[in-house]
């Protein structure tokens, strides 16, 4: 076996091996607990920031019950399983791989970095109804900080349910109830 076909047997097999033990891997009820504190760490910075910076506005979506619904299953499939998948899944080690703790945290960097610019490069290309709300600083920081507690809460439990309920909550609650909804021109 030469050492591309090695390389590559070797990465898919990373791969399938991160995908698997992510989605069996069952939270228990610290790891929820944790990721409560993490998310209430989170709003505790990001709500007083975007009220004051009027990114963030109470205003309610204007949807049915039904529509308020198909929008929860919507976030909940995208941005929140998919990116976390992906951001946090594929790009980061499980907690059960082998790897020094400076690397993971250079490898938590980096991908934070991409995470933030795919939000920003997202609206100049695949969703240009983004781009006034996706090149807002707050908002910036605000996508930097929720990749943070997404990171931190799937390094602690090793599932991906975690980051993803996080990721949920966090990306509904701001569409239905802070104005993310008109931000986006969702309507």
């Amino acid at each position: 076996m030469n050492h591309l076909h090695l390389r590559t047997y070797i990465a898919f097999r990373l791969v399938g091996h991160r995908l698997v033990t992510a989605a069996t891997t069952l939270p228990g009820w610290p790891d929820w607990g944790r990721a409560l504190a993490l998310t209430t760490a989170f709003s505790a910075v990001v709500l007083p920031l975007g009220l004051l910076g009027h990114w963030l506005t109470l205003t309610l979506a204007p949807l049915s019950s039904l529509g308020s619904l198909k929008l929860a299953l919507r976030v909940f499939l995208a941005p929140a399983l998919l990116e976390e998948g992906f951001w946090r899944v594929l790009l980061l080690p499980h907690k059960t791989e082998r790897i020094s703790d400076r690397r993971r945290w250079i490898l938590a960097l980096l991908v934070l970095v991409l995470f933030v610019l795919m939000h920003l490069f997202s609206s100049f290309t695949v969703y240009p109804n983004g781009f006034p709300t996706f090149t807002q600083p707050l908002f910036l920081l605000s996508a930097a900080l929720l990749g943070l507690v997404c990171t931190l809460a799937y390094w602690q439990s090793g599932s991906v349910w975690v980051s993803v309920a996080i990721h949920w909550v966090v990306v509904f609650t701001w569409l239905m109830f802070f104005g993310g909804y008109g931000q986006l021109q969702l309507t």
